[in-house]
C-alpha cells in the first residue's frame, strides 16, 4: 500500500513537471535566435545600483543589472535600438544605440535620483528578483499596496490574500491560507522576531500598519534553511526607519472604522540615526456603535470590539559601521458584552475578553565594509489574553424563528449552556546571531544560531450543560471531551543553519543549505537539508527549483490558529514527533517585454507525522421509529441500542499525512517608471489539498480547486485614480447533514450522568431530535457555492494647509454577491430538516482620508 501511495504520488509530480515545461517552452521557444550583446555598470553618485530593469524599447528584450550594478544582455539581433534604463526612485535614461553581430557593446551608466513618495508606489509596484535569488516561491509586496488595494481595508494580510497560491478563509479572517497548509504552519516574522499571535480585533486584520512598513516577503514554499519551526510558509515583514531628513514629519490616515497616527524624524542632538513612532485605534465602540443602536440596526445587548496598539522603532548610527535598533510593541484587543434584560432573541450572553501583545527587541548591526554583516537579535514577546464567557442559547436542533418576540422567561426548557472561565500566557524570550557574508559577486554565505527560552501558561475551566454534551456527542464533527486544563510549561528551542549561495558558469546559481533545531517540549533534535537553484535561460528568463525538508514543533501558541485543544502535558509530548513537510518547487518566469512579466510555478508538498487528537473506541446509541407510530414521542421509538463510534480525546498523535499540489499563473503589467496609466496583475491557480487519517482520505478543509485573481490600477487623470479586485473562488469542502436522529443522553431525571442507562431525550411527551451528520466517511464530502467578489476605489490627491491629501471611497462586494461562510441546520415542528446560509461581507462601502505633512 505504501508504493502504491508513493507512486501515485510520484506521477502527480511529474504530471506537474511536465506540463509546466509544455507551457514554459511554449512561451519561451521565440527567444532563442539572436546574436549581439550589450553590457555595462550602472551607478549613482553613492555607486552601483542593483535591480535597474534595461530593456529594449518595442521588443521583448531586456535584463536586470546585478548587486554590482553589472548588467549585460547577449543574442540581440543587430540594429539599431533606443534603450531604457529604469529604476524605482530614479530618473529614466533613454538612449539609441547600434548592435552588431558577433560584437559586445560597452555601456555604463548613470541614473539621477527621482523625487517619489512611496506611499504614491502603486500596488503593483513590487521589487525585482535577481536572476542570483534562488527562491522560487518569492512574493515581494510594496507597503502602499496594502493601502490602495481595493477590498484590503488597508491591511498587510488582506493585500497578501490576493496574491498566487494564498487564500483567505473568508471574509471576516485576515489569515493566510498558503497551498493546501493552516494559518497555524506559517512563521511571522518582524524585525527578525517570530510573532505569534499577528491578529488584531480577533483575527478580522493583522497587527502591521502599512504606514511604517518597509518591505513585506512572503514565501509561499520552499523557504531558505534561515526560517524554521514552520511546515508551509514564512512571511518576513521590515519596520523601515524614521526620516532623517527632516526633524519632524509624519501622517494621519482615518476612516470610518479606525485611525492611525504614524510620527517619525531624525535623532536630536545630532546622534546619526532616526525615531518613528505609529499608533492605531478603532473606534466602532465610540462612533459606530452609539449610531447603530440608536438607528436600531442593532440590540442594545451588542457591544463592539475595539484595539488600539502603539509601536515604536528607535535607530542609532551608522557609528564606524556599527548601527542599533529597538524596537518596540504595545497592543491591546478588548470585547465586553452582556445581554440586556428585555432582549427579544431568546438568547443571552455576558462575554469579558482582554488580549495583550507586547514586543521588545535590540539588534545590533555590524558591518565593516560592503562584504559583512553581522546581527545580534535580543528580544522579548508576550501574547496573552483573560475571557470570561458565560452563555444560554437556544437549542441548536430548534426553528429559532419560532422563538423570536418570546418572554426569555419561559424559554429555560428550551435553553443550553455554556460556560469558559480562561487565562492564558505565551512568552518567548531569544537570543540569535546572523551572519551574511558576501565573497564576489553572486556569492554569499549566510549562518546563524539562536536560543528561543519559551514559557506558556494556560488554564481552561468549562462548564457544559448535560443536554449540550449529548448533542456535541450525536455530530461526528465535533464529537470530543472537552475537560478541564491547567498547566504551565517551560521549555527551549534551539536552532543553527548554513547556506551558500554560489554561481557555476555564467547562469547558474545553486545555494545549498542545512538547519538544525532542537525541541525541548518533545526531547529531539532534527536535520533539515534544503537545496535551491536558479537558471538564467538569458537576460529575461529565468528557471527556478527547490526542495527542502521543514519541521515544525507541537505548543500551546500554535494551537490557536487551529482552533484546536490539545494537551501537551509531558506524558502526551513524550513520544511525539515533531511534523514534517518536504518541498518541490519548480517555477519559470520571464519578462515578455518591458513591463509585463509572465510566471508560472508548479509545487508539490508532502506532510508527515501531522499531529491530530487521538480516537479512541467508544459506545454511541441509536434509536429509530417504530412504523405506523408518530416519531415525535418515545413511545413510538425504538429503545436505545448501542453503537461503536469514535471519540476525540485531548490527547495528540502523530496519526495523519497530507499532501498539496498544483499548477500558479500570473501574468503582470507593473509601471516601471511610473508614468503608465494603468498596471496590475492576473492570476489563476488550480490546487488539490488533501489529508489521510485512520485510513480516510478527505480533502483540507481550505482545499479551493480553482481560484482567480483580477487586479488593476488605472490613473484616470492627474488627481483621480480608480482601483478594481474581482476574485473568484471554487466551493470550500463542508459537511452536509444527512438527516435527523433522536438525541439520547446519558443521564436521569435529576440530571445526572448515569453511564449504564440511556434514555432518549424529551421535552414534556416530544422526543428532542439532532441534526445527523453522518459518521467520519462524511466529512468534508459535499462543496460550499463558488465565492466571488467585486471590490472598488475612487482615490483622489490633492495639495492644501501644507498637506498632501488623499480621499478615498472603497467599496466592497459592489454587486451584493451572498457569499456562503457556513449553513445553520435546524428541524422544523413537522421534523423536517431545515437550513439557513450565513454570509459574508455585503456590500459595504467605506471613506476615509491620509494627510501627509
Amino acid at each position: 500500500m505504501f508504493y502504491l501511495k508513493h507512486n501515485k504520488k510520484s506521477i502527480t509530480l511529474r504530471k506537474i513537471i511536465y506540463y509546466t515545461s509544455i507551457i514554459f517552452l511554449v512561451i519561451t521557444s521565440h527567444s532563442f535566435a539572436q546574436k549581439g550583446s550589450i553590457e555595462g555598470i550602472i551607478t549613482d553618485d553613492n555607486g552601483p545600483i542593483p535591480g535597474v530593469n534595461v530593456f529594449l524599447m518595442n521588443t521583448s528584450i531586456g535584463g536586470i543589472s546585478g548587486s554590482e550594478g553589472f548588467y549585460k544582455i547577449t543574442n540581440i539581433p543587430a540594429g539599431e535600438y533606443e534603450i531604457r534604463y529604469s529604476a524605482v526612485g530614479y530618473k529614466s535614461i533613454f538612449i539609441t544605440q547600434k548592435i552588431f553581430d558577433n560584437k559586445t557593446v560597452r555601456i555604463d551608466i548613470t541614473l539621477d535620483l527621482d523625487i517619489i513618495e512611496v506611499e504614491e508606489v502603486k500596488v503593483t509596484d513590487r521589487k525585482i528578483q535577481e536572476q542570483s535569488d534562488t527562491r522560487a516561491s518569492l512574493l515581494n509586496v510594496k507597503p502602499a499596496s496594502a493601502r490602495v488595494l481595493p477590498g484590503a481595508v488597508t491591511d498587510v494580510f488582506r493585500t497578501l490574500q490576493a496574491m498566487p497560491g494564498v487564500l483567505a478563509p473568508n471574509d471576516f479572517s485576515s489569515q493566510l491560507i498558503v497551498r493546501g497548509s493552516g494559518p497555524d504552519q506559517n512563521l511571522i516574522v518582524m524585525d527578525d522576531v517570530e510573532i505569534f499571535n499577528p491578529y488584531r480585533l480577533y483575527g478580522v486584520i493583522s497587527m502591521f500598519n502599512p504606514e511604517a512598513v518597509a518591505d513585506i516577503n512572503l514565501i509561499t514554499g520552499g523557504f531558505p534553511a534561515k526560517y524554521g519551526d514552520r511546515l508551509s510558509a514564512v512571511l518576513d515583514i521590515t519596520n523601515r526607519q524614521g526620516n532623517i531628513s527632516k526633524n519632524f514629519t509624519g501622517n494621519i490616515n482615518a476612516s470610518i472604522v479606525s485611525a492611525n497616527v504614524v510620527l517619525e524624524g531624525k535623532n536630536p542632538l545630532n546622534i546619526p540615526g532616526s525615531w518613528l513612532i505609529n499608533s492605531r485605534r478603532t473606534y466602532y465602540d465610540l462612533i459606530i456603535e452609539p449610531f447603530v443602536k440608536n438607528t436600531g440596526l442593532v440590540e442594545d445587548n451588542v457591544s463592539f470590539p475595539n484595539f488600539y496598539d502603539v509601536q515604536t522603532k528607535l535607530v542609532f548610527g551608522p557609528f564606524s559601521g556599527n548601527k542599533f535598533f529597538i524596537n518596540g510593541i504595545y497592543s491591546r484587543d478588548g470585547v465586553e458584552i452582556v445581554s440586556a434584560k428585555n432582549r427579544t432573541n431568546p438568547d443571552s450572553i455576558g462575554v469579558f475578553d482582554l488580549t495583550k501583545n507586547d514586543l521588545a527587541s535590540f539588534a545590533w548591526h555590524y558591518a565593516p565594509n560592503n562584504k559583512l554583516l553581522n546581527k545580534v537579535i535580543v528580544s522579548w514577546y508576550r501574547n496573552s489574553g483573560d475571557s470570561d464567557f458565560d452563555s444560554k442559547f437556544l437549542d441548536p436542533s430548534l426553528n429559532r424563528d419560532n422563538f423570536e418576540e418570546v418572554a426569555p422567561d419561559t424559554l429555560k426548557p428550551y435553553l443550553l449552556g455554556f460556560s469558559l472561565n480562561s487565562n492564558y500566557k505565551f512568552a518567548k524570550s531569544s537570543i540569535s546571531d546572523e551572519l551574511l557574508y558576501v565573497w564576489g559577486n553572486d556569492y554569499k554565505l549566510e549562518a546563524g544560531i539562536g536560543v528561543d527560552f519559551m514559557k506558556t501558561t494556560i488554564d481552561f475551566d468549562f462548564d457544559l450543560d448535560p443536554q449540550l454534551q449529548a448533542f456535541l456527542n450525536s455530530n461526528s464533527n465535533v464529537r470530543s471531551s472537552i475537560d478541564d486544563l491547567s498547566e504551565v510549561k517551560e521549555y527551549k528551542r534551539y536552532h543553527a543553519y548554513l547556506s551558500n549561495n554560489f554561481r557555476i558558469g555564467n547562469s547558474l546559481y545553486i545555494n545549498p543549505g542545512v538547519r538544525f533545531d532542537h525541541y525541548d517540549i518533545l526531547n529531539k533534535s532534527y536535520v533539515a537539508p534544503r537545496l535551491s537553484v536558479s537558471y538564467a535561460l538569458n537576460e529575461i528568463t529565468t528557471i527556478r527549483g527547490t526542495w527542502g525538508m521543514y519541521y515544525q514543533s507541537p505548543g500551546y501558541e500554535k494551537l490557536r490558529d487551529r482552533n484546536l485543544f490539545l494537551n501537551f502535558s509531558p506524558q502526551y509530548t513524550d513520544p511525539l514527533e515533531a511534523e514534517k513537510a518536504v518541498h518541490y518547487v519548480l517555477s519559470f518566469e520571464r519578462w515578455l517585454t518591458s513591463e509585463w512579466f509572465a510566471k508560472i510555478e508548479g509545487y508539490y508538498k508532502k506532510f508527515d507525522d501531522l499531529i491530530v487528537q487521538r480516537l479512541v473506541a467508544g459506545t454511541g446509541y441509536y434509536s429509530e421509529a417504530i412504523p405506523g407510530k408518530d416519531p415525535k414521542y418515545a413511545e413510538s421509538l425504538t429503545r436505545p441500542v448501542p453503537t461503536k463510534i469514535d471519540s476525540a480525546t485531548q490527547i495528540p498523535v502523530n496519526n495523519s499525512f497530507g499532501e498539496a499540489y498544483g499548477l500558479e499563473f500570473l501574468l503582470e503589467k507593473r509601471n516601471i517608471d511610473g508614468n503608465n496609466k494603468f498596471d496590475g496583475w492576473v492570476s489563476y491557480s488550480y490546487a488539490f489539498a488533501n489529508r489521510f487519517e485512520e485510513g480516510l482520505k478527505l480533502p483540507f478543509r481550505f482545499d479551493q480547486r480553482h481560484t482567480f485573481n483580477f487586479i488593476m490600477n488605472y490613473k484616470i487623470n492627474n488627481w483621480l485614480d480608480l482601483g478594481v479586485r474581482f476574485q473568484y473562488g471554487s466551493g470550500f469542502p463542508i459537511t452536509e447533514a444527512k438527516g435527523i436522529k433522536p438525541r439520547i443522553a446519558l443521564i436521569d431525571t435529576d440530571g445526572d450522568f448515569e453511564p449504564d442507562s440511556p434514555i432518549i431525550s424529551s421535552r414534556g411527551s416530544e422526543v428532542i431530535y439532532d441534526v445527523d451528520f453522518g459518521d467520519r466517511t462524511n466529512r468534508y464530502q459535499s462543496r460550499k457555492p463558488a465565492y466571488h467578489r467585486l471590490d472598488l476605489r475612487l482615490s483622489a490627491f490633492t495639495q492644501f494647509w501644507d498637506f498632501d491629501w488623499t480621499f478615498y471611497l472603497d467599496v466592497i462586494n459592489i454587486y451584493n454577491r451572498s457569499n456562503i461562510v457556513g449553513y445553520d441546520y435546524f428541524i422544523d415542528d413537522d421534523l423536517s430538516l431545515k437550513r439557513e446560509s450565513t454570509s459574508m461581507f455585503p456590500i459595504l462601502p467605506t471613506i476615509g482620508f491620509n494627510a501627509r505633512f
